[in-house]
């Protein structure tokens, strides 16, 4: 599963090579994964700097209760956010966001707070890319 994580578009011969199965059990594997729904889906990776929007940011928001379920319509509605966490403790939502400018932050920021307060961390680095947790059994 980790040789699909890294690259989704491997073949199944290809696949089946580094773990010494078969091309077909290879792929009777994977549709039982998918099946299963451990597999959910297949991606590309898209670095945002490099299509216009050079600024990530992490944003907390603290959503009144009352407003929690129109709120998070919104949030799906706003193209600049990219991921949306419900998260316990007093934030409630942690929103990963990007953006053309520091203009364009300013908005989207004044947008959310019509909803709660926020405090947003703007994203340096990511030392630690998306990755699997370790497998069950090493696989």
């Amino acid at each position: 599963m980790q040789a699909l994580h890294e690259n989704a578009r491997i073949s199944f011969a290809e696949l089946a090579r580094r773990v010494n199965l078969s091309a077909p059990a290879v792929a009777d594997r994977v549709e039982k994964l998918e099946r299963a729904g451990v597999i959910t889906g297949y991606h590309a990776a898209v670095d945002p700097a490099r299509i216009g929007y050079p600024i990530q940011c992490l944003i907390e928001l603290t959503a009144k209760h009352l407003d929690y379920f129109a709120v998070i319509e919104e949030v799906r509605s706003m193209h600049q956010i990219v991921e949306c966490f419900s998260v316990t403790g007093s934030t409630g939502l942690m929103v990963r966001v990007v953006v053309d400018s520091m203009p364009s932050l300013q908005a989207l920021i004044a947008r959310l707070m019509q909803f709660g307060d926020t405090k947003t961390s703007i994203v340096i680095d990511m030392p630690v890319t998306p990755r699997l947790p370790p497998l069950p059994g090493g696989e």
